[in-house]
Order: C-alpha cells, then sequence, then structure tokens
C-alpha cells in the first residue's frame, strides 16, 4: 500500500464517512492519487461506496484467501486441546521454526497457554501448547482484520472537523476539545523519531 493511499485510509478511519472532494482537499492531493486510492482502500475492502462520491470507512476488513497464519490458526483450532509446534507445523504445511515463532507471539498477545510436555518419539520431549478462550475466538475468524487509525492523525482529523466547522470559533466546549487535539498533535510531533 502506498503512503498516499495509507494516509487516505487513515483519514477515512478517523472521519468514518468521506468524500473524494474531502480527503482531496484536506490531504492536498491530486484527482489522481485520490481516485487510485479510493480505488485501492475499495478494492481491498476498507472502503464501502456509500453513495455517489461518498464512502464509509470499514473497521473490520475480510482478507483474501488465507496465508500461512491464517493456516495455523485453522490448525490450532483442529487440534482440539493440547499441541505441539510441530504438529501445527505439519498442519499448516509450515517450518516447525516458523510455527514455533508464531505460537511464542500468540502466547505473549495471550492467545496460547503452556499445556505441559510429552514425549517424543525418539528420546526427547516436546512441549505442548493449548488455546485459552480468547484464542479459541480468534481462531474462529483468523480471516479477519482490524485497522486502528494513528492517534496523531485521529486527532488531526478531529481538530479539521471542529476547525472547518466553525465550532471551535463558536462553541466553548469545542474549544476545549480543540486545544486537547492541537496538544495531542504537538506531542506526537516532538515525539516522533528525528532524521
Amino acid at each position: 500500500m502506498s503512503n498516499i493511499t495509507e494516509m487516505v485510509r487513515n483519514f477515512a478511519a478517523a472521519n468514518t464517512t468521506v468524500r473524494k472532494k474531502q480527503v482531496r482537499e484536506s490531504l492536498c492531493l491530486t484527482i489522481e492519487q485520490t481516485g487510485y486510492s479510493f480505488d485501492e482502500l475499495v478494492q481491498q475492502g476498507y472502503l464501502k461506496r456509500v453513495s455517489y462520491g461518498t464512502y464509509m470507512f470499514c473497521d473490520y476488513v475480510q482478507k483474501t484467501g488465507p496465508d500461512i497464519n491464517d493456516k495455523i490458526w485453522k490448525a490450532m483450532k483442529v487440534c482440539s486441546g493440547a499441541f505441539s509446534s510441530a504438529e501445527i507445523a505439519r498442519l499448516a504445511k509450515s517450518s516447525t521454526s516458523y510455527a514455533y515463532k508464531r505460537i511464542r507471539q500468540y502466547k505473549a498477545e495471550g492467545y496460547i497457554d503452556d499445556a505441559g510436555t510429552r514425549k517424543t518419539h525418539g528420546s526427547g520431549w516436546e512441549k505442548l501448547y493449548r488455546l485459552k478462550s480468547k484464542g479459541k475466538e480468534r481462531a474462529l475468524n483468523p480471516n479477519i482484520e482490524t485497522f486502528t487509525p494513528d492517534p496523531l492523525v485521529m486527532a488531526a482529523a478531529n481538530l479539521n472537523r471542529l476547525i472547518c466547522s466553525g465550532l471551535a470559533m463558536r462553541d466553548p466546549e469545542s474549544t476545549k476539545q480543540a486545544l486537547i487535539f492541537v496538544e495531542q498533535i504537538r506531542k506526537g510531533l516532538d515525539d516522533a523519531p528525528k532524521a
């Protein structure tokens, strides 16, 4: 995904419903850049057309086709009870080292728990794991991807809305909100890595 398309996706996520003209003017894009980004985001499922020139942002996107991580989730779901990284690798048609790497990640994220050890066919032992309830729920929908917009983009979009609508100048509560967004943006820019 290009940087421009990523900007448009963040802007759309912050505003929920957007028009092409609004995005083009707010992000200083050309008609071609805006059209390309919208086409790409519609194709990927992030935007859904609701009327002529108006699009709604979709929080949950159904990814196309299973990737190796989806196959690992499916394999863990199939193994009711305890499983080893070697079993998951075999079922997902992956390498054992990659399956183990994913299992460690999912364990750190709270999806998987240790389930003891068992003797292998040789003279060794292998570590066993099991899905926690959170992991079982995740395994049911491995193909769903959730997008969370950048907080700095959210603050900028919300500030833009308050300024452009005139609310920041007319309503004291909106003025306070605008100042909070300005402070969030300033802090975000101060914390940004310097080149």
